[in-house]
């Protein structure tokens, strides 16, 4: 019984002086943590004070480094597509030139003003179902043979930061033409314009704006052949405006001499009369209609004299259209483009008033990387057609349509004789964007004359640094 109790108390007693060594130890071991835990956080600050030290450092290097090293500059020269029949496209083309290393200033100064030189050759062998064939554009093939269309040497380069100089040569067996001398302004200039001074191709139409290298077709249109000439491309002064729309839309205008090689403007004998120089409007319109689908509008107006006598002028009339649908997407080689312009002539002369027209519509499809065919018609067609002068004069003529110099010799025909329409199929190959191989055949049908067949097998090269046209 005794014992019993002895070991209850012994239990109490052991309880009761337990419990305040145990709280100790909870309150040393919590203690514990807490400096742990302190600790921690110092090294944890310890480090992040070291990385953004470190950070700090590398900026200082990196700083240090980039005003330090002068890295050779190497040139680059981006040639894009050639847009083989109007905007047919290859590949991105990067030609790079070897890095010129340190150079002195001399040397730099030599190499911004050194041209960007191009060469292009256009040779076609052609056969002609007549002894003398109508030929209408200065550049198509003469006759049945080989025939050197044209050699075209264009030099462009920027002047100073005020202005860029663009020239291209035309080499044919006739001689050598001055094509384009012109100079753009590269400043900025208030309400988005820009100016062209010198002899440039008009921005009459769509097809004048092209050289006869981004063409599509072997020949040139009637209309543009028998209204524009091969080209027309007075020396002037030629004003650009973007207009701020959600659209593109640039309108041009520009004024200057009449010294064009075309029937329809001429210079007068009163050359003083500023009203009778010769003054070309444009309007260009462009729409994104899908991600594939592209489309420019414009309209064109020609007024100038026209030779045929003193005060006498040409009003000349344009619209063109251009639609161009490429999927990147689904296949990046595919390639279908439209394009049309129709022309109408407001002609004075002495006699009468001449009204020419014509139009033309081409398609192009591209089926392939290297391949493309195409489709085009043209016709031209007047209200008053020219007679022709019959032997011994029984027959009077409509002379004074004839567009005659100072020494009053005849150097042209304002009028038409009748309608005329030609028929073009063609097939292109394109083994790269410099090269090009191209078939075409010509049926030509004329009220006043015998029908005329022909095929062309046309070759061209391009060297050097020919850019990209526009689309």
């Amino acid at each position: 019984m005794n014992s019993s109790r002895n070991f209850l108390i012994l239990i109490i007693f052991t309880l009761l002086f337990s419990a305040p060594f145990v709280s100790l130890a909870r309150a040393d071991e919590s203690n514990d943590v807490k400096k742990e835990l302190q600790e921690l956080k110092q090294m944890m600050k310890q480090m992040q004070n070291r990385i953004e030290d470190l950070e700090d450092r590398n900026k200082v290097l990196e700083q240090q480094a980039k005003e330090k090293e002068k890295p050779a500059k190497e040139e680059t020269i981006v040639v894009e597509e050639q847009e083989v029949v109007e905007s047919q496209e290859t590949d991105l083309t990067v030609i790079e030139q070897p890095a010129q290393g340190n150079q002195n200033f001399l040397t730099k100064t030599l190499n911004y003003f050194n041209p960007q030189v191009s060469v292009v050759g256009i040779f076609s062998a052609a056969y002609y179902s007549e002894n003398n064939p109508i030929v209408f554009a200065e550049n198509d093939p003469e006759n049945t043979g080989v025939n050197l269309q044209e050699i075209e040497v264009g030099f462009q380069a920027a002047v100073d930061s005020y202005f860029r100089f663009d020239l291209f040569l035309s080499f044919s067996t006739e001689g050598v033409e001055l094509e384009e001398a012109y100079a753009t302004t590269l400043l900025t200039l208030p309400l988005n314009s820009q100016f062209r001074i010198g002899r440039a191709r008009a921005k009459f139409g769509r097809i004048n704006q092209m050289h006869r290298d981004a063409q599509n077709f072997v020949t040139l249109p009637l209309p543009a052949a028998q209204f524009l000439g091969e080209h027309l491309n007075p020396t002037s002064i030629e004003a650009n405006f973007l207009v701020p729309v959600p659209w593109y839309l640039e309108l041009s205008a520009s004024g200057g001499s009449p010294d064009v090689e075309t029937p329809t403007f001429d210079r007068d004998n009163d050359a003083n009369d500023i009203g009778r120089l010769l003054y070309i409007f444009h309007i260009a319109n462009f729409f994104e209609l899908s991600e594939s689908l592209g489309v420019s509008l414009g309209g064109s107006f020609a007024t100038g004299s026209n030779g045929t006598a003193s005060g006498e002028r040409s009003n000349l009339y344009g619209i063109d259209l251009f639609a161009k649908y490429r999927p990147l997407r689904d296949n990046p080689y595919q390639e279908l483009m439209f394009q049309s312009e129709f022309m109408y002539l407001d002609a004075q002369t002495p006699e009468e008033t001449l009204e020419n027209w014509g139009w033309y519509s081409q398609l192009v499809y591209r089926f392939a990387k290297r391949w493309n065919s195409g489709f085009r018609f043209g016709i031209i067609d007047t209200n008053t057609p020219v007679q022709e002068e019959a032997e011994g004069g029984e027959e009077e003529a409509s002379i004074f349509t004839a567009i005659r110099n100072e020494e009053g010799e005849e150097e042209g025909m304002l009028g038409l004789l009748g309608r005329t329409y030609r028929i073009s199929p063609m097939l292109t190959f394109n083994p790269t964007e410099f090269s090009r191989i191209r078939v075409q055949y010509d049926y030509l049908n004329q009220d006043f004359a015998e029908n005329q067949h022909a095929i062309f097998l046309q070759f061209q090269y391009a060297i050097g640094a020919h850019g990209a046209h526009p689309f």
